[in-house]
């Protein structure tokens, strides 16, 4: 495949020939001293060797083996300290069928590094193939004392004693392969078909019965004898990177640009927005007692709802009070209301709202909460919103808060889910408040799309309700499983953790290893750490209105150190990579004892951790009155994330971000076709030279809003990605190679 115009890979060496019909021979590692590059060399060599392991792993799955060889050569020869290129090109070449040329490469791998359980698994898978059970057996049982707790390792050692009609002993592999992974298709089938051997009917059927269950479920699959789907350990090996800092920090200054945006603006002008100088602080409604709902609100959401490729704003409370509005992005930084024209309709104490393409029809809709449930609109494609609330069902009661669209059993539609509170007024809204004690707790719902235009609740069945009055959700996949798990916030102890069990009903996780600073509000999945788990971060109802915490293999989380900004109440959060150099940065919103809203910028700087740079972007000088939602989104298609934030009972804030799109940077769209339409909640894992990057399409997260369904990621000096990988929550998997920076629409490839 040819570079696209524009993408430049000054580094990478001359392309060689078609790839060999046998591997060349691969040189003696040389030791450590041997092969120490200078400080200054060593990230170019290696970057280069992680760059072609990379695009050699996108071609695996591509089923290029050819070409993958090809570029798994050059890795092995310009990383001489790893051996992960080495011990692909014998991956590869037991996946184009040529055994007696990978035999040799998997042993030399395992014999370089027999701590790693990936050469024996595939040494295993070989000899299976070639009819040499019992070393195959030997080879599998060296990985399975390697690692224990992987269901691949298990269900082959069960498969392999079945062969040799050993049930019992397949019966206990094929039951420890289920116990790691509750939605083993081939495990189940295997148990069934061992157990009827054994003579034991009942156990049979059950076995039998679960298997045609989770056939049915969209989100298992079945072991099959193709590269991508024999276990984690028939992968190809990624590279590894060791730890390391961001680059140092390029200027980037956020200017406030609400007064000339055409979005609404304060009876009378707006006020002075720069701390320091003189303001009158608007009429607040609230200095009465007013309701939780009235309080808590509102949020907004960002998304193209006329198609024109532009990013434009609905805003659940558009002017203080309670009207909501949408404004239409009509390019130059100029927003122009549009709610009127297109029929939209909503009256009440609005909080927060969620966009989701629900009928799959190209046009993405739309979902409000407010103090009495919420109201659904459907895109109609011709510029106008209909109220589709009753006809669908999802008519509810309560104050709903939190709102998200995903599919969680990977059918393809998009599902919804909300959060409730149950109402109460206030008698100190400045203040820090307690909820009433002895009130039942409202309950979460989970409504399942027909397909046909209707949902139906599934609360309970799916284990879904929740235990305590719930702020906001947020969908991910904690676990790096394929599926779409739920976090929770709310007024208990700790986030809810709602691990989707890919068959069968959520059950709850309790990862958090210390307590939370208090009740967390909002909440945003993303990987900062560069390690392919997705990390937490959320705000608190308490001091210091913030905590970050890092995923540890998707079972628990620990909390990072972060010199928090100390807030009574911390309230909207986003990720966001504000100067584009692949590191995801966090900005959050909250307010002080004094009763002052704040803005905060912490900057990912790799392994350095979090470094505050609120000053040095300007961000300090920003008057917020009440802040409550904050949304990173590109308004103007310069390439750097600029920022919304809603105020309570007040219009919002626009601030454009000047100097940030001078490091690269991609932003992409996402089209399925057998997926949701959207690509809600489908992960994106890109690479660039020795930088990897998982993202996520975001299906509703921060407080009470959503960002763009576009995925926005900062490309540094880099001219653009190497491998843009998309898992599709389905399970299908996209690769596209060498993609220039700047903006792409990728739409779902068609299944083989």
């Amino acid at each position: 495949m040819c570079a696209p115009a524009g993408y430049r890979r000054d580094l990478r060496p001359p392309a060689p020939g078609p790839a060999p019909l046998s591997p060349q021979p691969i040189p003696n590692k040389p030791t450590a001293e041997a092969t120490q590059a200078s400080a200054e060399e060593q990230p170019v060599v290696y970057a280069e060797a992680i760059r072609e392991n990379n695009i050699g792993m996108a071609l695996m799955e591509r089923h290029e083996f050819t070409r993958a060889v090809a570029s798994f050569e050059r890795a092995c020869i310009l990383n001489p300290t790893s051996d992960a290129g080495c011990l692909n090109i014998g991956i590869a070449l037991f996946n184009m069928g040529r055994y007696d040329a990978a035999a040799p490469m998997l042993k030399k791998s395992a014999e370089h590094d027999p701590q790693n359980p990936r050469p024996w698994f595939n040494l295993g898978l070989l000899e299976r193939e070639t009819g040499e059970l019992d070393q195959a057996r030997a080879d599998f049982a060296k990985a399975a004392a390697l690692d224990p707790n992987d269901p691949g390792t298990q269900y082959f050692l069960g498969d392999l004693a079945e062969q040799s009609q050993q049930y019992e002993e397949a019966a206990a592999y094929f039951q420890n392969a289920i116990n790691l992974d509750p939605a083993s298709l081939a495990a189940e089938y295997g148990l069934s078909q061992a157990e009827e051997h054994m003579g034991d009917v009942d156990g049979a059927k059950a076995h039998h019965a679960r298997y045609l269950e989770l056939t049915a479920s969209k989100l298992a699959s079945h072991i099959q004898f193709v590269y991508g789907r024999q276990g984690k350990y028939s992968l190809a090996q990624e590279m590894e990177v060791p730890p390391r800092r961001a680059a140092a920090a390029i200027p980037v200054h956020f200017v406030d640009v609400t007064p000339i945006s055409g979005l609404p603006q304060r009876a009378g002008g707006p006020p002075g927005r720069e701390r320091g100088r003189s303001r009158t602080l608007p009429p607040n409604r609230l200095e009465s007692k007013p309701t939780l709902g009235q309080f808590l609100g509102s949020g907004a959401c960002i998304f193209d709802y006329d198609g024109d490729g532009r990013p434009d704003i609905f805003l659940v409370n558009a002017d203080g009070k309670g009207q909501a509005a949408l404004y239409r992005n009509v390019g130059q930084g100029r927003f122009v209301d549009v709610t009127k024209a297109a029929k939209l309709q909503f009256r009440g104490e609005g909080t927060g709202c969620a966009v989701g393409d629900y009928d799959n029809d190209g046009h993405p809709d739309l979902a409000v909460g407010s103090t009495n449930g919420i109201v659904l609109f459907h895109n109609q494609g011709d510029g106008t919103l209909a109220d589709v609330t009753d006809t669908a069902g999802v008519r509810t009661q309560g104050l709903v808060l939190g709102l998200t669209f995903l599919d969680y059993d990977g059918g393809g539609k998009l599902d919804l889910y909300v959060t409730r509170f149950r109402e109460f007024s206030l008698n100190h809204a400045d203040q820090p408040f307690q909820f009433p004690d002895g009130l039942e707790p409202a309950g979460n719902v989970l409504w399942h799309n027909q397909g046909d235009g209707t949902f139906r609740d599934v609360t309970e069945e799916m284990g879904a309700r929740g235990s305590g009055e719930s702020i906001g959700v947020l969908g991910t996949d904690i676990n790096n499983d394929g599926a779409t798990d739920l976090v929770v916030t709310g007024w208990q102890k700790f986030p809810a953790l709602l691990i989707n069990s890919r068959g069968g009903a959520f059950r709850l996780l309790n990862p958090w290893a210390i307590s939370m600073p208090g009740p967390a509000a909002g909440a945003v999945a993303f990987d900062f750490a560069h390690d392919g788990w997705m990390d937490l971060a959320f705000t608190h109802w308490a001091p210091p209105g913030m905590s970050v915490w890092r995923n540890v293999g998707g079972k628990s989380f620990q909390r990072v150190a972060l010199l928090g900004p100390g807030w009574m109440r911390g309230w909207g959060i986003a990720p966001i990579d504000y100067d584009n150099d692949g590191w995801t940065d966090l900005v959050a919103v909250g307010e002080t004892f004094s009763g002052e809203g704040r803005i905060v910028l912490f900057r990912n700087e790799g392994s350095a951790g979090f470094r505050d740079v609120t000053h040095e972007t300007g961000l300090d000088k920003i008057v917020l009155y009440r802040p409550r939602s904050v949304i990173a989104f590109d308004y103007d298609g310069d390439g750097a994330t600029d920022l919304l934030v809603t105020e309570n009972d007040g219009p919002p804030v626009l601030l454009r971000n000047v100097g940030g799109n001078k490091n690269h940077w991609l932003a992409l769209g996402l089209s399925g076709e057998a997926d949701n339409r959207m690509g809600a909640l489908a992960r994106v894992e890109l690479s660039a030279a020795a930088e990897r990057q998982l993202l996520e399409v975001s299906g509703g997260s921060g407080y009470l809003g959503q960002g763009p369904a576009a995925v926005s990621a900062g490309l540094g000096m880099e001219g653009g990605a190497d491998v843009v990988r998309i898992v599709w929550p389905s399970g299908a998997v996209q690769d596209e190679l060498e993609m220039a920076a700047g903006k792409h629409v990728i739409r779902e490839a068609s299944a083989p």
